[in-house]
């Protein structure tokens, strides 16, 4: 996962997946309908704490990895491209 947007989708996917209304899985995750929404929308700034407690009771597994450093930095190449 890399944006805010990537957790709403996994989690919106179990749900829909276990065909579950906001409401109900919000129950059983133990947070509020509107947090589920919120995130489920890909609104950033929701709490990490509480982001990894549902991860974990929708049965996913938390893994950071690192990437590996890409050999060309698009990054770099495209700022170069705008500065003057």
């Amino acid at each position: 996962m890399f944006t805010p947007s990537d957790f709403g989708h996994a989690i919106r996917h179990v749900r829909k997946d276990r065909s579950l209304t906001q409401s109900a899985f919000a129950a059983e995750l133990g947070v509020s309908r509107k947090w589920l929404s919120e995130a489920e929308r890909g609104k950033p700034g929701i709490e990490l704490g509480i982001a990894l407690a549902v991860l974990r009771e929708a049965g996913y597994m938390f893994v950071m990895v690192k990437r590996p450093k890409p050999e060309f930095d698009f990054e770099a190449h495209l700022r170069s491209l705008t500065e003057d």
